[in-house]
């Protein structure tokens, strides 16, 4: 068990600077719950009164003799009054506009998990009970002493803020939990800011009590405020419209400490795509502990080859900033999982001779099987037309520890040959970057690497690499992957015989791979969104960090 911190950032000064500035910045935006009427009435229970009482209470929860059931009801009583005195001080600001309360001027605020002002940080801090449930379908919470709230953070206050890799042109948010400490002497009492991703425990005296916590909220306000579905159909036809959320992306402060779970969404999706299955993830102590999960998002209409080499990219890029001299070995621990297409973007980055993709390739000129070598993963070519490709097929697989492949399309779909999909993939603009070197790449002098540059739209839109007779699946079908723990967790209609079924998409005989085991669910092509799939990758995951030695 870890416990919070007690002194790990600097004090705000007046907790009224911060909720002027929320004013200013009309944080009361439709997708943040509107500040909450306080259940008791001033004329009723005072503010001095009310921080009387919880200064009572904090005394009494020091005390080692109370029986379980005292304690229990005294922690309680507790969680009852912070809770009041938290949406009273939103009350007052957000709805009257009025900071001059003795709150602000008797109470320290601080936050255990950055060292800057509360002022420099958040737009608002939401008490997570205000936060309605809409998107996911279960809520889970952890019982225990303090007030979970979750903190919002706009996107243009992310600079000052180490380890955090946000949704580029999106805020971010922290989930914490609010604890009214009580210092001996006539001190100010002490507001203190959680992070129950890094202790599970608080103190008070030489009582340890279990920090309550509710990551469900944080993670219902992350998805809305980052609204990520809403670029699904345009990631598919208008790629170059996403580029502001493309990338990779973690809700939470980089924790060293953790092993990071890289998820891959699919075709015309986003990585709003997991939301069910890491909110059921992270309700497990033992995987919240112990891993970190972080989203790829990207534009669905290019091509996975290019995608994946994207994602190579981003990458290596995090791991530099986050761990610049490689010492840290979770990265070489890494879990990657991808859904659909995201699969086929995870399978190729396990290739251990990825070049291999091109041996037939039918609209090359030139014979380019002399230069399928691994000497060219660090040698550059020649010949400037193969050096333009040697970054989306010469390179070193991902070293990861764990894979998982959820419905994924190993050997195409073939609904991609339906006149309706075809049609759709006429509509696909790739981004006019890429088209501008895709072209140089036709049209070069002498010997043109093309012999058909109308191919070329086809060569790198998703959805025309995803046909079964594509030239990229029929590559990728035989290639061989480096060594790791692979598994799949493939959709079946119940009743038809498993050879002979699909999740609706994807049929079996495309989802199953000959080397690893598969598990199989009852269930469409969002198989992750089932109950069932929560729980094979929570045994998985689980099974990964005992091989690992980590109990």
């Amino acid at each position: 068990m870890r416990t919070c911190p007690r002194t790990r950032s600097a004090a705000s000064t007046l907790f009224c600077l911060l909720f002027a500035l929320l004013i200013a910045a009309g944080c009361s935006a439709p997708l943040v719950p509107a500040a909450r009427e306080p259940a008791v009435e001033r004329s009723e229970l005072s503010d001095t009164q009310l921080l009387d009482r919880l200064h009572d209470q904090w005394l009494r929860l020091g005390n080692r003799r109370l029986s379980e059931q005292e304690r229990r009801a005294l922690v309680d009583a507790y969680n009852a009054d912070l809770l009041l005195l938290l949406r009273r001080l939103r009350h007052d600001v957000i709805d009257d506009g009025r900071y001059e309360t003795p709150f602000l001027q008797l109470i320290d605020f601080r936050d255990e998990t950055v060292s800057l002002k509360l002022i420099e940080v958040y737009d608002d801090l939401v008490p997570a009970v205000d936060i309605p449930i809409s998107e996911l379908e279960e809520r889970y919470v952890g019982g225990g002493l303090g007030v979970p709230v979750v903190g919002i953070i706009p996107a243009e206050k992310l600079r000052s803020l180490q380890g955090r890799r946000p949704v580029r042109s999106k805020g971010t948010v922290n989930a914490l939990t609010a604890v009214l400490e009580f210092p001996q002497g006539k001190g100010k009492p002490v507001m203190r800011l959680c992070a129950p991703s890094r202790s599970d425990v608080v103190e008070v005296g030489r009582v340890r009590y279990s920090l309550a916590h509710d990551f469900s909220a944080a993670l219902e306000l992350y998805w809305n405020l980052t609204n990520l579905k809403e670029g699904r159909l345009l990631g598919l036809l208008r790629p170059q419209e996403l580029r502001d959320v493309t990338g990779l992306s973690c809700i939470e402060s980089y924790d060293p400490e953790k092993i990071p779970v890289i998820l891959t969404h699919g075709l015309m999706s986003s990585a709003e795509t997991f939301s069910q299955l890491v909110n059921r993830l992270v309700a497990d102590p033992d995987i919240y502990r112990h891993y970190q999960f972080w989203y790829y998002n990207y534009p669905t209409g290019v091509a996975w080859t290019v995608t994946a080499a994207q994602l190579r990219a981003d990458l290596k890029r995090t791991r530099k900033e986050l761990d610049p001299h490689h010492r840290n070995r979770n990265w070489d621990r890494l879990v990657l999982v991808g859904h659909s297409m995201g699969g086929l973007i995870t399978h190729y980055n396990q290739c251990e001779e990825p070049w291999m993709l091109l041996r037939n390739v039918d609209v090359l000129k030139t014979d380019i099987r002399p230069f399928l070598d691994r000497r060219y993963v660090h040698q550059p070519f020649e010949n400037a037309e193969y050096e333009k490709l040697r970054s989306l097929f010469y390179f070193e697989p991902i070293k990861a520890g764990l894979v998982i492949y959820m419905a994924t399309p190993h050997r195409g779909a073939p609904m991609a040959d339906y006149g309706v999909v075809t049609f759709f993939r006429k509509l696909v603009q790739l981004p006019e970057n890429m088209v501008t070197e895709l072209l140089a790449i036709a049209t070069l002098q002498q010997d043109s690497l093309l012999t058909n540059p109308e191919k070329i739209k086809t060569w790198f839109t998703s959805v025309g690499q995803l046909s079964p007779d594509s030239w990229s699946i029929h590559a990728l079908s035989g290639m061989k992957m480096r060594p790791s723990r692979t598994y799949s967790v493939i959709g079946w209609c119940r009743g038809r015989e498993l050879a002979r079924s699909s999740d609706g998409v994807v049929p079996y005989w495309s989802s199953h791979l000959p080397k690893g085991e598969e598990f199989v669910v009852c269930s469409g092509h969002s198989v992750q969104d089932k109950k069932q799939t929560a729980a094979l990758l929570r045994t998985l995951l689980r099974d990964y960090l005992k091989s690992l030695g980590i109990h």
